[in-house]
């Protein structure tokens, strides 16, 4: 994880940096300037002094008295500003020189050296060639431009001082409460408010946009989680209908509405274990469309379909609502399974069924079909499984179509079954 810097020490810093960039280009621009004042101030009075001394010269040498002309030269190169001094007599060839620094260069300052007024000669006598001295601007440059710059370091420093204290104050500390507070916010807080230790003004600033950004953010999130919520619960619960519609389609027949077999081997078992474990009565009946093969071959699947559908329908008529249950078993063939009903009172179901679906045709399309069914009723015994209780109802069924159909063949059962119930009317 990389280091952390805060904005105003970084800010700061750039100050800093930018303002010993201007420091140097502001010095460097008044050394330069200052040097070429120095230069002109320089050539401007060595001029004037030259053309005072021309004339001394002149007469020296004209009169030929050296002894002037050495006076005159060791009191050129005593001038603070003179490094050098030297004169070069034409007629003799000798060189007078004076000065601490010896010549570097070419003179600053060289002027001939000419016969007094009047005269008529216009040769010159001699030569006069001053040179500068060589650490004189750099003293200058020293005395004139380092206070300004001492001055110029002191009031930036200064400036960045305050800039500073400024910085700390009014960005540091607030953007440093943002962060923390931003880091320690856990979402059960997101309606905790974002205040800031700091003064009150009259006039926003930025940070208190920051603020009040943040906490718009803060509210727009604590909606957002709320719609989300409730759009959770929403799915949820169309997940969980689907989920219960999934349930219930893949537990009954399409065509009849009734339980598939998938429902009865869920169900059955279970129904059996309770009334096995609590004493009480268990009966199932089967029921089958009589010659249902010729309603096929006669008028059609689609006639057939339609007559599943209505001996389907009118087998959970004669339920009892939330305790009994049909299953379409196989085909035309269909399973009632009556919880705490004895053999007698599925019997009666039987009989009123069968009559039901003898004298009430069936309308389909143009015409009507008498359907009849057979009916085989068993009531569970102390040592059934399911498979024992279906098969011995399935031998009732066949016994009924033996018997000639649109009957109720009942399997023989004592009354052994453990505890004993009364007797249940039907609806």
């Amino acid at each position: 994880m990389s280091r952390s810097r805060s904005m105003a020490s970084l800010l700061i810093l750039r100050i800093v940096l930018l303002a010993v960039g201007c420091m140097l280009v502001f010095g460097g621009s008044h050394a330069w300037w200052q040097y070429q004042q120095q230069r002109k101030e320089f050539k401007a009075s060595v001029e004037t002094l030259a053309d005072t001394s021309l004339i001394l010269l002149s007469n020296a040498l004209w009169n030929i008295d050296m002894s002037i002309v050495r006076r005159q030269v060791q009191w050129l190169s005593k001038l603070p500003d003179v490094g050098y001094v030297r004169v070069r007599v034409e007629i003799t060839g000798e060189l007078i020189e004076g000065g601490f620094d010896l010549p570097a260069g070419q003179p600053a300052l060289s002027m001939d050296i000419m016969p007094p007024q009047p005269s008529h000669i216009q040769i010159p006598l001699g030569q006069l060639e001053i040179w500068e001295r060589s650490n004189h601007y750099q003293h200058v440059l020293r005395e004139s431009t380092l206070p300004v710059l001492l001055g110029y370091a002191l009031f930036t420093a200064l400036i960045c001082l305050m800039v500073a204290w400024v910085m700390r104050r009014e960005l540091h500390q607030p953007l440093d409460q943002i962060a923390r507070f931003a880091a320690g916010l856990k979402p059960n807080e997101l309606s905790r408010p974002l205040i800031l230790d700091r003064p009150r003004r009259r006039q926003q600033d930025e940070i208190d946009l920051v603020v009040q950004g943040f906490g718009q953010l803060q509210r727009d999130l604590r909606v957002h989680i709320e719609h989300l919520d409730l759009l959770v619960a929403q799915r949820t619960e169309q997940l969980e209908d689907l989920v219960d519609e999934v349930q219930r389609l893949s537990l009954t027949d399409a065509l009849t509405g009734c339980y598939n077999r998938r429902a009865l081997d869920q169900r059955l078992p279970a129904e059996i274990e309770r009334c096995k474990r609590y004493g009480r009565f268990l009966s199932v009946i089967f029921v089958d469309v009589d010659r249902f093969k010729q309603v096929n071959d006669v008028h059609g699947h689609a006639a057939g379909d339609m007559v599943l559908k209505e001996v389907g329908l009118r087998c959970q008529e004669q339920l009892r609502s939330q305790v009994d249950w049909a299953v379409r078993y196989g085909g035309e063939e269909f399973l009632i399974v009556l919880p705490e009903a004895r053999s007698a009172h599925a019997r009666e179901l039987a009989q009123r069924l069968g009559a039901h679906m003898r004298n009430q045709p069936i309308k389909i399309v143009d015409e009507t079909l008498t359907v009849t069914v057979s009916l085989g009723v068993a009531q569970l015994m102390p040592m059934d499984s399911a498979q024992s209780l279906l098969a011995r109802a399935d031998a009732m069924l066949y016994e009924a179509k033996r018997s000639g159909r649109d009957c109720v063949c009942v399997a023989q059962s004592g009354d052994s079954q453990v505890g004993i119930i009364d007797d249940i009317g039907w609806s």
